[in-house]
């Protein structure tokens, strides 16, 4: 049987009571909520800027060097992660991982100077001229590209027409026009090319011809074109046919030793010692205890403390606590591997904490003599290598303290969950105001014994066993104390087969488990493994019955050529008996070879196990760099998960950020850069963002990427303290005296090098918390610019995902032969609540189009997209294309917007382009969280499609429309068929805190949209539906009329 959690988005379409007085009201109340935010950033944000020194100064706009000193990386690491005490705790574990980074690195470097001798460190470690590459065309892709192609002599092999650019004789820049086809190497396509022009051009440098090779860079852009890859397999090129667009490539001479000369890329193998074997602690005079050799259950005791906890006003007002100086307190204490709890919750006796006897204003300490002794019902010698203890601080009023006294564990979550439901009158039972987490291993696989101290976090929620392990840094958070069990010596976590009696009890848990089979499965073979095959069709989300995890494990070894079989086998491994995990383990180096990207299920937090995750790794690393950069935000995020700062994890995003600094590297600084003022993560990116510093010839690049984003994020908070008519004047000043690099890169795009600002051509945008329109100067192209959007006090890590679930659905739908044309335009986090997005030229939005026609009334009306269009398409081949690019567009965002569940939609956040192609904008609710206004739901349509775009589409019989919703349909069924990985991607993003995506009971929108194990017949008839109730829908247009009226 499938276990499901009801789905959520039953809310859908439901009817809503229009009171416009009220929603205006609430509007207001809105409208100061944000002034608030502006406040809390602006706060927030002035203690994050670093100060630039006179040594930092001169880095910025020095000459640049690859060398770098101590100093140098104590410098620039500083700026970008902030001074050393606010985030590197230089503990053991830290110091630990210092040094082994650091040897895997050196001894690697040794071992390559000895056959290098003659290679300097930072020429070793150089980048190349950076490319850019894509996947290998699938014969869908190849033949819809040779569609396009204009040259028919090709026809077979497709044509890519490229303008050459040079410098002749005389030094005037010309230009030519070649041809090649697909599969022409990009080597071969520049040797032919120089064949020709060599003889005529001034490309030849003073130097012997044999110390120079060319090699293409596109025009405007730091991206080259040279090596094995076919041309077609370039991004800008493909990019470029698919949309019809001029290929304009320069032709750049390179010193050939840039290229040929050997490269240094640290691989960072393990160098952590293995557990020692159980058998080794077994012999007498060993100096450490085998944890297989304990003999007692899991304990430890709460001893006391919590003089620091502060309690505020309101807090005590919303928990409905008359008293607040009389509290009664208790630790909550949970045991998690990975999302599985291991045995029953447990708690302290209640102690009560009285402020009135408080010394010097400090409460007094809150102790707990037999009471604070807890001991969970599994035996230490089963416990996991990954266990983790959760601790959360319960409280509750001295009136309500005879209600609880008593109760279990169990009884107080449930008491806490239900209360979260109540009204403020009829008052909170238990509430919970902080959570911490700890190993009960630690790095070396010593099990923590004796005192400790536990530093709490504030909260509302009980311990999240999925969030990061580590104590609050602040010096003024609340701690208490917990005292561990002692032994006469050390107690490791072995490595090895375990011992018999170990094995004995997993063969008898097994037999007992067969035993309680379902009555139609208990000895019943082919029942079995019909419900087997079931199984392993579940999507990621199936909770698993017992049932289910009997059968995985009693059949385990006919699914080792299953490789998409291995996620489910792990859910059913029982971590609590040692020698299922052994066995297990030995699976692993027997299984298979696991695809990249389903190896990336196995990184989830429900994947605790450690050889599990490094298998993962494994795989993952078989990625391209371009499978990779769409996967990376996960990678980074699922850095959460690991239980220590040494990790598989860590190692290879080290390792892939230096092999391909450009693409990788890039992505991960600013992944990593963007949440390292998050002090519950800080540490960990602040040693991996330490580690790239010190080996990447990009670090002077990065620097100056910080450099312009706080330069810009100081000019944001001078122009939200303006005034509204003096705010494009602020920003003009403020961006007069910003003395930008004589060149740098847009942490936007590796691609783009800067120079300068055009200050006349930017300006503060109409927006709630007014982000600037920033036009940059382009470093390679005077003549070329680039046009940024940057924005302060909004969150843009929801935005980041969507567009990279767009970017993924563009992927899936061109490799089954649909080019839906989406736009998923660039988007960074630079930090918290800062970031750039890439703009769009030559389009609006759909409001401006429908004001500019009639005003507010004009949403009522079918022609106003279609008279903007015909402005700028006016010959028939222009309106051809115009046509089919709107058509393909509106069908692939109607089927991206609502399987994504993105909410606030509205005629000012979807856009037309000049050329026709529609898209759409601010992702600020998804996965079904739907927004209402002025009393309208807007959500009352399963998507946007009204009729102006039906209109635009010749009307419902034309054969045009009809085509659209056999395209549409053909696009809801291809993602569909990836329903897992859409999934997948969704859940390894859980631990970054986004409000929309919290739990697993969010992702189930997707789960009910998509029609998972329905037929494709089925599915095409439900989107034809939903196609029908979208455009009948009035109440989109009513939703638009309002919208121009209240903007």
């Amino acid at each position: 049987m499938i276990t499901r959690t009801p789905p959520r988005v039953a809310k859908k379409w439901d009817n809503f009571q229009v009171n416009i007085e009220e929603e205006l009201e609430q509007e207001e109340l809105s409208k100061a909520v944000i002034d608030r935010e502006i406040d809390h950033f602006n706060q927030r944000n002035y203690h994050n800027i670093a100060a630039l020194t006179d040594h930092l100064r001169s880095l910025v706009f020095g000459k640049e060097e690859n060398a770098a000193s101590p100093r140098d990386i104590d410098a620039v690491l500083e700026y970008i992660a902030g001074p050393p005490h606010t985030w590197n705790s230089n503990c053991e574990e830290v110091r630990e991982f210092q040094r082994l980074i650091d040897k895997a690195y050196m001894d690697e470097w040794k071992l390559f100077q000895a056959v290098n001798p003659t290679i300097p460190e930072n020429f070793a470690m150089r980048s190349l001229p950076q490319m850019f590459c894509v996947p290998p065309l699938q014969k869908a892709q190849l033949d819809l590209l040779i569609q396009l192609s204009s040259n028919k002599t090709a026809a077979r092999y497709g044509c890519v027409r490229m303008q050459l650019w040079y410098v002749d004789l005389a030094g005037c820049t010309c230009s030519t026009m070649r041809e090649f086809t697909f599969d022409t190497v990009a080597d071969d396509a520049i040797q032919l090319t120089m064949s020709r022009l060599l003889a005529f051009t001034k490309l030849k440098s003073k130097k012997d011809d044999s110390d120079m090779v060319f090699v293409f860079r596109v025009k405007g852009r730091n991206e080259y074109i040279y090596g094995s890859q076919h041309l077609i397999n370039f991004r800008y090129i493909r990019d470029c046919v698919s949309k019809q667009k001029e290929i304009h490539i320069i032709v750049e001479p390179k010193d050939a030793m840039l290229l040929i000369a050997p490269l240094f890329r640290p691989s960072y193998p393990s160098h952590a010692l293995p557990n020692r074997r159980h058998s080794e602690l077994c012999k007498p005079g060993a100096p450490e205890i085998s944890l297989w050799n304990t003999a007692q259950k899991l304990s430890l005791r709460v001893v006391g403390g919590f003089e620091k906890l502060i309690i505020s006003p309101s807090r005590m007002k919303e928990e409905s606590v008359r008293d607040s100086s009389k509290l009664y307190l208790a630790v909550l204490i949970e045991a998690y591997f990975g999302t599985l709890r291991c045995c029953e919750p447990q708690i302290t006796k209640w102690q009560l904490r009285d402020e009135s006897k408080s010394i010097d204003g400090i409460p007094s300490k809150v102790c707990w003599k037999e009471g604070g002794q807890v001991a969970f019902s599994v035996d230490l010698s089963n416990v996991p290598r990954e266990l983790k203890l959760c601790f959360t601080l319960v409280a509750t009023s001295v009136e309500r303290i005879g209600t609880v006294r008593d109760a279990s564990a169990e009884e107080i979550i449930a008491a806490a969950e239900e209360t979260s439901k109540k009204t403020e009158e009829q008052g909170h039972t238990v509430f919970f105001l902080g959570t911490a987490a700890t190993q009960l291993f630690d790095y070396a696989a010593k099990m923590r014994m004796g005192m400790g101290h536990i530093f709490l976090w504030d909260g509302k929620t009980r311990a999240n066993p999925i969030g990061f392990n580590s104590n609050n840094p602040d010096a003024g958070a609340c701690t208490f104390g917990v005292e561990f069990p002692t032994f006469s010596k050390p107690v490791v976590f072995p490595s090895g087969r375990p011992p018999r009696n170990k094995e004995e009890c997993a063969r008898k848990s097994l037999a007992e488990r067969e035993s309680r089979l379902s009555g139609h499965l208990a000895h019943n073979e082919i029942e079995q493994l019909r419900q087997l095959k079931r199984v392993l069709e579940y999507d990621p989300l199936v909770h698993l019955t017992a049932d289910d995890r009997t059968i995985l494990w009693k059949y385990r070894e006919i699914l080792l050529n299953r490789p998409k079989a291995m996620a489910k086998l792990f859910s059913a491994v029982d971590w609590l008996k040692p020698f299922d995990v052994y066995e297990a383990h030995c699976l692993l180096h027997r299984w298979c070879p696991l695809p990249a990207f389903d190896a990336l299920e196995l990184l989830d937090a429900r994947y605790a196990d450690s050889v599990v995750r490094e298998l993962a790794i494994e795989s993952v690393g078989n990625m391209s760099d371009y499978e990779l950069r769409g996967c990376i935000l996960q990678l980074v995020q699922v850095l959460k998960y690991e239980p220590y700062h040494y990790s598989a994890l860590a190692r290879f995003l080290l390792r892939r950020s230096l092999r391909s600094n450009h693409i990788i590297g890039h992505y991960v600084f600013w992944y990593l850069s963007a949440e390292v003022k998050n002090l519950s993560i800080c540490e960990r990116h602040g040693l991996l963002i330490e580690e790239l510093i010190k080996r990447s010839p990009h670090r002077w690049n990065y620097l100056r990427q910080v450099y312009v984003c706080q330069e810009l994020l100081q000019c944001a908070l001078k122009v939200q303290r303006a005034q509204k008519k003096d705010r494009v004047k602020c920003l003009h000043e403020a961006l007069s005296q910003i003395r930008f690099p004589h060149r740098f890169t847009l942490a936007l795009n590796p691609s783009m090098e800067c120079c300068a600002v055009e200050i006349k051509q930017c300006k503060v945008m109409d927006s709630k918390k007014f982000p600037f329109w920033l036009v940059f100067r382009n470093y390679l192209d005077q003549d070329d610019q680039f046009f940024v959007i940057f924005k302060t006090g909004d969150d843009l890590r929801q935005d980041l995902l969507t567009l990279q679930l767009l970017e993924l659905m563009d992927s899936l739908w061109k490799a089954a032969g649909l080019d839906l044309h989406l736009i998923p335009y660039g988007c960074i986090s630079t930090g918290e609540g800062v970031g750039m997005i890439e703009v769009v030229l030559n389009s609006d939005t759909i409001a401006n189009i429908t004001r500019h026609e009639g005003g507010a009334q004009a949403a009522f009306s079918e022609e106003p997209l279609i008279n903007w269009l015909r402005q700028f398409n006016c010959e028939r081949n222009e309106v051809e294309r115009c046509l089919w690019n709107f058509v393909f567009s509106v069908a692939g965002y109607t089927v991206a917007t609502y399987v994504l569940g993105i909410g606030d939609r509205h005629n000012d956040n979807i856009m037309l382009r000049q050329d026709g192609t529609l898209f759409h904008i601010d992702f600020g609710h998804f996965l079904g969280n739907f927004k209402t206004k002025f009393g309208i739901k807007r959500e009352t349509a399963p998507f946007i499609f009204t009729p102006m775009y039906l209109y635009a589409m010749g009307g419902a019989n034309s054969p045009i429309y009809k085509y659209f919703v056999d395209l549409a349909c053909q696009a809801y069924n291809a993602l569909r068929r990836h329903s897992n990985a859409l999934i997948m991607l969704f859940m390894l993003m859980l631990s970054t805190g986004i409000p929309e995506l919290q739990t697993l009971d969010d992702i189930e929108w997707l789960r009910t949209v998509l029609l998972i194990n329905r037929t494709d017949d089925e599915a095409t008839e439900h989107y034809k539906s939903l196609i029908n109730d979208a455009v009948s829908n009035f109440r989109t247009l009513l939703n638009d009329y309002i919208h121009i009226m209240a903007h």
